[in-house]
C-alpha cells in the first residue's frame, strides 16, 4: 500500500509535536497517535539546519533538510509530497500555502493560516484556481466541553442564539511567553488578536453558525513593552541580567531553574532544540521592538443578527475561559481552567468539565464532560486523526474541521480588532476580505 508523502515547512514546536511525531510514530503521552504505517515524511524546510540536524540525531532519523532561502517551489519539486504541512512562523505561511495550492496539493496549515487579510485574499484566490485544498488546524472546536455546547445549540434547547459572552485570560507564564518571541512584532504575527485571537473568533462564529459582519474594539499594551507595568527600575546601562533579576515574571517562573544571566525559555519544547537566528539573543518582555497589544475588548455582530462581547488579557493570575450563550429560550454556561492551579476557581481537579443549561421557564440541568488526555485538553489527538486518517462521524456532524473560509473569517476578525484599536472605528469583515466575503458558512 502506497504511503502518503508529507513535507513540513517549519520545524516549530507545533510542527514537531502536533505533526511530525504522530506521523513518524514517535508521539508519547495519553492516547498518542501513530500514523507511521500509512505516512512517510519526505523532507523539512527551515531556516536552521542545526535545528533539523539535532532533531534527526535525537530520534535517529535522516529526514532531508532544505533551506528556506532556496524556496518552497524547489522543496516541493524535489520531495514530491502529497500533503504540504505548514507550521513555521505566521509570516512564512502565505508563501508555502500558495506554492502548495498552485501545485494541486492538499495543504494543512497551523493556525493562524496567515497573519493578514491581504495574505488571506491571495490564499483564497490560489485555492479557488487550484485542484488542491486547504485545511487549517484550529483546535479550539475540538474541545469536548465546547462540543457539548455546540450540540446543545444545535438541538434547539435554548432557541435562537441572541448573544455570546466570552472571556479568555492567559496566565503570567503563557501570556508573557509571546513577548520573548517573534510574535511580539505585528509584521511577523499580525499581533495577538490574530495569532491567538483566531482561536476565539473561530469558536464564536462556529457556535453562532453565521459569519461575523462587524467588529469594533479597544486594546492596549499594559503589561509589556517599554512602559510595562512591572518593568523594573534599574540603573541606566545596567545589563539585561539586572532587569531579569528584578523582574517579577522572571522571579515567578524562572528563579528556581535559571540564573538571571541565562536566557528564559518559553518552555514548550522539551527537546531543547537549537533556535539560532529565530529569536533575538537579548530579547526581553520590555523591549522597544514590541508593537502589539496585550489587552483586548471587542464587540462583534454576526450575519444572522446575533452579537458577542469578547475580551482577552495576556497577564492574569490564572488561565482559562468563561463562556455564556444566551438564546430566545434559555442560556448555556461553561467555564474551564486550563492549568491545574488550585487558585483558579474554574479548574476542576476531578477531571471533568461541566456545561450548565438554564431554560427560561424550566429547571436547569448539567452536562458532565470527561476530560481527555493529550495536548490542548485532548483536542490534539482528535484533530490529528481527522487530519491524517479519516474524518470521524462526530467531527463531520459538528463541523469540527476548519476550512479556508472559516480560517479567513478568524483572521479578518483579528485584523479588524487591532485596526479598530488603531483607527478607532468599526471594521466590516466584508471590507477586510473584499470579494471573498460570503453571507453564509460552509
Amino acid at each position: 500500500m502506497k504511503k502518503t508523502r508529507y513535507a513540513l515547512c517549519g520545524l516549530s514546536v507545533r510542527g514537531i509535536y502536533h505533526f511530525l511525531l504522530p506521523l513518524l510514530g514517535l508521539a508519547s503521552g495519553p492516547d498518542a497517535n501513530d500514523f507511521s504505517t500509512d505516512a512517510e515524511v519526505v523532507g523539512i524546510l527551515d531556516i536552521d539546519e542545526e535545528r533539523v540536524r539535532t532533531f534527526n540525531a535525537h530520534y535517529g532519523l535522516e529526514l532531508p533538510f532544505f533551506h528556506a532561502k532556496e524556496g518552497v517551489d524547489r522543496f516541493i519539486a524535489e520531495t514530491c509530497p502529497d500533503v504540504l504541512l505548514v507550521a513555521g512562523p505566521d509570516f512564512t505561511h502565505k508563501e508555502a500555502i500558495v506554492a502548495g495550492l498552485r501545485r494541486g496539493l492538499r495543504v494543512v496549515a497551523e493556525k493562524p493560516v496567515v497573519s493578514s487579510c491581504a495574505e488571506m485574499r491571495e490564499v483564497l484566490a490560489a485555492e479557488n484556481g487550484s485542484r488542491g485544498s486547504l485545511v487549517v488546524a484550529h483546535n479550539g472546536r475540538y474541545n469536548r466541553q465546547l462540543g457539548a455546547v455546540r450540540e446543545c445549540i444545535a438541538s434547539g434547547e435554548i432557541g435562537r442564539v441572541t448573544n455570546i459572552e466570552y472571556i479568555y485570560n492567559l496566565d503570567t507564564f503563557h501570556g508573557s511567553s509571546y513577548f520573548y518571541r517573534w510574535n511580539r512584532q505585528r509584521a511577523f504575527s499580525g499581533g495577538l488578536s490574530v495569532h491567538k485571537g483566531v482561536h476565539h473568533f473561530d469558536l464564536l462564529h462556529w457556535l453562532v453558525g453565521s459569519p461575523p459582519e462587524t467588529i469594533f474594539g479597544f486594546g492596549a499594551l499594559n503589561y509589556f513593552g517599554v512602559k510595562g507595568a512591572h518593568k523594573p527600575e534599574v540603573e541606566p546601562g545596567a545589563p539585561l541580567s539586572a532587569v531579569r533579576a528584578a523582574c517579577p515574571y522572571f522571579q515567578k517562573h524562572y528563579r528556581d531553574r535559571l540564573s538571571p544571566e541565562d536566557r528564559p525559555s518559553t518552555g514548550w519544547d522539551s527537546l531543547r532544540l537549537p533556535q539560532k537566528g529565530q529569536y533575538p539573543e537579548d530579547a526581553y518582555i520590555y523591549d522597544e521592538a514590541i508593537d502589539i497589544e496585550d489587552t483586548y475588548s471587542a464587540v462583534l455582530q454576526f450575519r444572522n443578527g446575533a452579537s458577542a462581547v469578547y475580551s482577552c488579557n495576556f497577564s492574569t493570575p490564572n488561565e482559562g475561559y468563561t463562556l455564556a450563550i444566551n438564546g430566545t429560550h434559555g442560556r448555556i454556561e461553561a467555564a474551564r481552567g486550563v492549568n491545574p492551579d488550585p487558585t483558579n476557581p474554574a479548574y476542576r481537579a476531578d477531571g471533568v468539565d461541566v456545561v450548565r443549561v438554564l431554560p427560561l421557564f424550566g429547571p436547569p440541568r448539567e452536562i458532565v464532560v470527561p476530560r481527555q488526555g493529550g495536548g490542548h485538553g485532548g483536542s490534539d489527538v482528535i484533530i490529528q486523526r481527522d487530519l491524517f486518517a479519516d474524518l470521524d462521524e462526530r467531527s463531520a456532524r459538528l463541523g469540527l474541521q476548519a476550512d479556508s473560509y472559516s480560517a479567513a473569517l478568524a483572521v479578518a476578525c483579528g485584523e479588524g480588532l487591532w485596526r479598530s484599536v488603531v483607527e478607532k472605528r468599526p471594521f466590516s469583515i466584508r471590507e477586510l476580505l473584499g470579494e471573498w466575503y460570503r453571507d453564509a458558512l460552509g
